[in-house]
């Protein structure tokens, strides 16, 4: 091999470790900035069900996010990553199937979203309840989880990301809009929004309630996920879950007069009858691999 082929081989090569380390650095920062972020954050909801033990009746709004597969793979990944993503975010499909079929066979209520906001107007929620929403949308839920619902008959609500859908967003591959479709197909699906393009953070804070937007910006925002919804699945839906749970109050009102019913954060709480706007603010339970027993006791709590 000439020199300079050499030197042009050695320089790539050099170039490539480079980029190699700047990626780590980068994804590095980044989780330990989230980290830092998620260890204010109790997932475990460790007093969740002694706090509500005396709530007879109420409904506990499911919140999930990835179903992973289990394999080496992703055991793996779970090990070396400090992402929040992968540790908190996410419940193993083994996991979720349990989840499922412990629900099935205490005979736990499965209200849809449309059920909770029917009673929750007429003031009307008469014993112990549970609604299971999904956030984003990635190509776990039709892949991994959607058929163990079916099968046991649960409807379920999914929150679309309307501009993300079929791309990769912070490492996940979003499901397509022809997966969307044929989940919306179903009778136990309820679709609804999560923003067309407001899906981030800056400075480790949701852009929504960041005070950085103004209020054109949010609400054409909105208006474009409805349409982009309209256009795509042909329905017109009437949910909507903030990313990172995190409100903004301007959307809210605007959403709320013009025909959304139902609006939900990301924090652990019971809906029960004569909550003030409860409808604006609905609480929903984080799932993850591990929580899930508290749930469990408050449901057996009498």
């Amino acid at each position: 091999m000439k020199r300079t082929s050499r030197m042009s081989v050695l320089i790539v090569i050099c170039i490539m470790i480079s980029l190699f380390f700047l990626m780590t650095f980068v994804v590095f920062k980044q989780e330990h900035q989230q980290e830092k972020i998620d260890q204010k954050v109790d997932y475990t909801y460790r007093d969740f069900a002694q706090k509500n033990k005396n709530v007879k009746d109420g409904v506990i709004v499911l919140a999930y996010h990835r179903i992973l597969k289990n394999n080496k793979t992703v055991d793996f990944a779970k090990k070396v990553s400090k992402n929040p993503q992968l540790q908190q975010y996410n419940v193993a499909q083994n996991e979720f199937i349990r989840q499922m079929k412990w629900l099935k066979k205490n005979n736990v209520s499965v209200w849809s979203t449309d059920e909770l906001i029917k009673h929750s107007r007429e003031n009307n929620i008469k014993g112990k309840h549970v609604v299971l929403t999904f956030d984003d949308i990635d190509t776990t839920l039709p892949r991994n989880a959607a058929q163990t619902m079916f099968n046991f008959s649960f409807p379920f609500t999914i929150f679309v990301i309307t501009g993300q859908a079929g791309r990769n967003l912070d490492g996940e591959q979003m499901a397509t809009w022809s997966e969307i479709a044929r989940l919306a197909e179903h009778k136990e699906v309820t679709v609804g929004l999560h923003t067309n393009d407001l899906h981030y953070q800056v400075n480790n804070h949701p852009i929504l309630s960041s005070g950085k937007l103004s209020k054109h910006t949010i609400l054409e925002d909105y208006k474009k996920s409805q349409q982009k919804m309209k256009k795509e699945v042909s329905v017109n839906t009437h949910v909507f879950a903030y990313p990172y749970g995190s409100e903004n109050k301007t959307l809210t009102e605007y959403m709320y007069l013009h025909g959304m019913n139902g609006i939900f954060l990301l924090e652990p709480g019971v809906v029960t009858n004569d909550m003030p706007d409860i409808l604006k603010r609905i609480p929903r339970f984080i799932v993850t691999d591990s929580n899930f027993n508290q749930l469990g006791k408050w449901f057996n709590s009498r």
